[in-house]
């Protein structure tokens, strides 16, 4: 989900970063939100948002203004009823985080715990 305009080709970068197949052909599937009535949105709107429809996957991503720096980190928000507090996850690692949380392969404490100083996920390696 975009929920910042003033930067398209930090959007674009962005979204294709994190659309992209991997060396070893895994993906994020995602469902690309585009729409400016999100502008400035804050996380806990989208989240309330996001769990008012009837369906929706375990954890949404945002890309905010702090998004298109190096490396893209995404900010990860916890759709389940717990609300954990959100983390950043680098574009090219977003398939493993969408793909292990919502096939439930994984809990949330597993990335969360592995960020970094800045509170972002960059991989197991």
């Amino acid at each position: 989900m975009r929920n910042t305009f003033s930067d398209q080709g930090g959007w674009e970068n962005a979204r294709s970063a994190a659309l992209d197949e991997n060396e070893d052909g895994f993906r994020a599937y995602l469902k690309v939100v585009d729409d400016s009535v999100w502008d400035r949105a804050g996380w806990e709107q989208v989240r309330q948002a996001a769990l008012t429809a009837r369906e929706h996957a375990a954890v949404l991503f945002i890309v905010d203004s702090l998004a298109p720096e190096h490396d893209y980190p995404i900010q990860v928000v916890d759709l389940s009823e717990e609300s954990r507090p959100p983390f950043r996850c680098i574009a090219r690692e977003l398939w493993g985080v969408d793909n292990n949380l919502n096939l439930a392969n994984m809990d949330w404490e597993e990335f969360a715990n592995r960020t970094d100083h800045r509170g972002v996920f960059r991989g197991f390696v």
